[in-house]
């Protein structure tokens, strides 16, 4: 057998090089120099291993293994849109931080060091938001819960580490009315006009529109019917209960709509149970729609938000012009609770009395 110890020549001292596996599953290789004997460098090898695999106990699974195992799990239970969203955390950031680190030797301070990791490390060219790391601690704080009740894992350190403070003010941005009005004016096309018009003014979510059929749409009683959205080109279920709704419309809006359902009668195959925005069962892609608003964008001088931020302009008027309250706003939106309005748009509701009449 080889041993690890060899003779410095020129300085007549031994010296040590070992090899050995890391927590994360990579061979690395140390060299200490300087020990006047040669029982020396054996005392520091089997100190340096002794140290090394302290603590550890006989079971082993890597966290590579542990998260194939839940993502299995997990892709029984979400929607689509969810387990991609985790196997992106899950692949882009999780399993390349902790390879083959046996769960059952991962620390508190292992998490913190990943946390260190997290705020340092660019992605595609830009620091990753500390909103989005959070999100990042919970999917591996929730791996580690399946872990515990399926792998007898003994504690979760990523809750036991918490996660890290955000004090970054989530940003986005919005159109006022009157920005939208001149965004309307340029429209020429009956498709774009009910499209852009419907976005505006019902606040719904991008995929719950493209997943509309006509048989949604209550003419007579002002509403259209939100059960169902299209992610990815495929109709799915929403992700909660609140999230099928009725949603009322204006009737300036109800007019767009009928203008451009004539003209879709007239010029397609028409049944109840086609997508309004498309034909037959095949409702229009997310890059086309995004092309042709660029397209609008860059002939005038307004800002550009997201399509998504369509919604969040619709929450605003609701907010700031119509004074909607949280509760009833909430149910608008589709969300859960009113908790969910005052983390993200509570600040645009008055704080006072003084300023809540101010637009009597």
């Amino acid at each position: 057998m080889n041993m690890p110890y060899y003779k410095d020549a020129k300085q007549g001292t031994w010296y040590v090089k070992l090899s050995y596996i890391d927590k994360f599953g990579d061979r690395q290789y140390k060299t200490k120099r300087g020990f006047t004997l040669r029982k020396d460098a054996k005392r520091f090898e089997d100190d340096f291993f002794a140290k090394l695999h302290e603590g550890e106990g006989t079971d082993y699974l890597s966290f590579t293994q542990l998260s194939t195992y839940y993502i299995e799990w997990y892709s029984d239970r979400r929607k689509p849109s969810s387990i991609k969203t985790m196997n992106n955390y899950i692949n882009n950031h999780l399993n390349s931080y902790f390879k083959k680190m046996n769960v059952y030797d991962i620390t508190t301070k292992d998490i913190l060091d990943f946390h260190k990791h997290m705020q340092e490390k660019e992605f595609r060219g830009k620091k990753l938001s500390k909103g989005y790391i959070q999100d990042i601690h919970t999917a591996l704080s929730s791996i580690l819960s399946y872990g515990i009740k399926f792998h007898d894992l003994k504690a979760n350190v990523a809750s036991l580490a918490g996660n890290i403070e955000n004090d970054e003010e989530t940003s986005w941005d919005y159109w006022t009315l009157a920005e939208f009005e001149r965004f309307y004016a340029m429209l020429d096309d009956v498709f774009m006009r009910a499209y852009f018009r419907l976005l505006f003014f019902s606040g719904v979510r991008h995929g719950e529109q493209r997943a509309l059929t006509w048989r949604d749409i209550n003419f007579e009683e002002g509403y259209i019917n939100i059960d169902k959205t299209n992610y990815n080109g495929k109709v799915h279920k929403p992700k909660t209960k609140t999230s099928k709704r009725r949603v009322y419309i204006p009737g300036h809006v109800l007019d767009d709509l009928s203008e451009y359902k004539a003209w879709y009668q007239e010029n397609r195959p028409y049944k109840d149970d086609y997508v309004v925005f498309g034909s037959f069962y095949q409702s229009i892609g997310e890059t086309t729609i995004a092309k042709k608003y660029d397209k609008l964008i860059e002939e005038t001088n307004l800002k550009r938000i997201k399509i998504h931020e369509f919604r969040h302009s619709h929450a605003s008027d609701c907010i700031n012009r119509l004074r909607m309250d949280r509760e009833t706003l909430a149910k608008r939106l589709g969300h859960s609770s009113s908790i969910t309005i005052e983390k993200v748009y509570g600040h645009l509701y008055p704080s006072t009395e003084k300023d809540a009449i101010s637009g009597l």
